[in-house]
């Protein structure tokens, strides 16, 4: 629009000095009309600045505007980044504590399985002290009955009544049994024996061994070749006598033990007469035996 105009007023003298003469109401309305154009081309001048500094302005407060989103923007991108470090440190945290944690119960779990486990051995070694102390008082009761029974024959010292590495024997002394060298009973004997059996066979769920000992006066006879024999037939005469007189067959057994397990030195003619005799042994509960064999936890018997 400039070029047009600037090229319109510098044409409009050349024209005029061509034609020669113009007539002055021409002239003057030729003016008039570069006068109008010049004054529309300020104008539009005027506003084509007006347009472009609001543009200017337009632009300049677009470009805060997005500046300022983008701040935004990158603030936000930054506080969602730090959330998410943080929840993955979080998460690592929890991972571990969820670990110990696991790995606490399975230890909870071995403690309270072994805990049971000797919960169990312990309850059954109880079982066991139990079924002990049973057999002692049972074993007391007989003892203290057998006593009684026994009185009149052990203040004649005809047998005697004690306790000997848990067991209860009845002990009586060859004398009143047997001669010298004999496996025969005599009548003294047979009576004494009479009189135990008849105790012993009230005794319910006991088995008894007699066992036969002598001293170490050597003996070789057809026989009797030595002590061993004569213990030996000398017990089991014993037995025969019991079942005889009432005592259960299968609750007895008969052993010699020869000069082998003496009471008393054989110096003497007192302790050799100790040594020859006849126990009768009540055998302990086999039952308990067993059961006073469960391992402790280091698996030795108790």
């Amino acid at each position: 629009m400039r070029a047009s105009t600037a090229a319109l007023a510098t044409l409009l003298p050349a024209l005029l000095l061509s034609t020669g003469c113009v007539k002055k109401s021409t002239h003057e309305s030729t003016l008039a009309a570069l006068s109008e154009a010049r004054m529309d081309h300020e104008a539009l001048r005027e506003e084509m600045a007006d347009r472009v500094e609001g543009l200017e302005a337009e632009l300049d407060a677009t470009r805060r505007a997005n500046e300022a989103e983008q701040a935004r923007l990158n603030a936000q991108i930054e506080a969602v980044r730090d959330s998410l470090s943080n929840m993955t440190d979080r998460h690592r945290e929890a991972q571990a504590r969820f670990d110990e944690a696991r790995t606490e119960v399975h230890r909870l779990e071995l403690v309270q399985r072994q805990r049971g486990e000797e919960f169990q051995r312990l309850n059954q070694r109880l079982q066991a002290l139990s079924a002990i102390e049973r057999e002692v008082r049972q074993r007391n009761d007989i003892y203290e009955e057998v006593i009684g029974r026994f009185r009149s024959l052990i203040d004649a010292g005809r047998l005697s009544v004690a306790i000997d590495r848990g067991r209860m024997v009845i002990q009586l002394p060859q004398d009143i049994l047997f001669e010298s060298g004999s496996a025969t009973l005599g009548a003294d004997g047979r009576t004494t024996l009479a009189e135990v059996a008849t105790v012993l066979a009230d005794i319910d769920d006991r088995s008894f061994q007699v066992e036969g000992h002598t001293d170490d006066v050597p003996i070789a006879t057809a026989r009797f070749p030595s002590n061993w024999e004569l213990s030996t037939a000398r017990a089991l005469s014993v037995v025969r006598l019991l079942v005889d007189r009432g005592v259960a067959p299968g609750t007895l057994s008969g052993a010699g033990y020869g000069e082998y397990r003496p009471v008393s030195d054989n110096e003497s003619p007192e302790g050799r007469r100790r040594n020859r005799r006849i126990e009768i042994v009540m055998l302990p509960n086999l039952d308990v035996i067993a059961a006073a064999q469960i391992p402790e936890a280091g698996g030795r018997p108790f």
